[in-house]
């Protein structure tokens, strides 16, 4: 599992890098990839959240007031609400876990999952990043076709790719900015 989780990190790396050459230098993409930070940090540990907890601790990451975590959900009452401002070079990145049983639209659609948990991590990317590069990147982090693309959401439009078995569902989301920079980006795992 690490070795895949290895391989992901670094094949978004080089997608990274190859993106960063094609676009042109006024829209270059930073070397500190928020889609390789977000691998990292999120895409890659969850469902885990003692693991991203740990790494909070070990890299001091600032815990998030009470008041600004509520924006990562809209789950009335959570089992697990947590957040950092998680500094990653010169940049901080904003994000959250989220715990809980699976919100009554998801079992809609995946009845068999009832009892069981969702677990999601976002982060927040902030406008110095070009959209189209971090939805690039995300194709790139998801190693499939996006089961939809660029829907209006307003200020935003959505990416999200979704796999899984009976067992395990997981659903890779890029918010990117209609204006063409930054954006939220989210991973969710629903287990039985």
């Amino acid at each position: 599992m690490r070795l895949v989780g290895f391989l992901v990190c670094f094949v978004a790396v080089l997608s990274s890098a190859a993106m960063a050459q094609k676009v042109p230098p006024q829209k270059r993409a930073p070397v500190d990839d928020p889609v390789f930070v977000f691998n990292r940090v999120c895409y890659s540990k969850v469902p885990n959240l003692d693991a991203i907890r740990d790494m909070a601790t070990k890299l001091a990451w600032q815990p998030i007031k009470a008041g600004d975590l509520k924006k990562f959900t809209q789950i009335k009452e959570p089992e697990v609400l947590e957040g950092w401002d998680a500094q990653v070079g010169e940049r901080i990145f904003r994000m959250a876990v989220v715990q809980s049983p699976p919100p009554a639209g998801m079992l809609k659609s995946f009845p068999a999952f009832e009892g069981g948990r969702t677990t999601s991590c976002t982060m927040v990317v902030d406008e110095g990043y070009p959209a189209d590069v971090i939805t690039s990147n995300m194709q790139t982090l998801a190693r499939k076709e996006p089961v939809s693309k660029d829907v209006d959401e307003g200020f935003l439009k959505t990416t999200t790719w979704a796999g899984g078995n009976d067992k395990l569902k997981v659903f890779l989301v890029a918010k990117v900015g209609r204006h063409g920079t930054g954006g939220v980006l989210s991973v969710t795992v629903l287990q039985k």
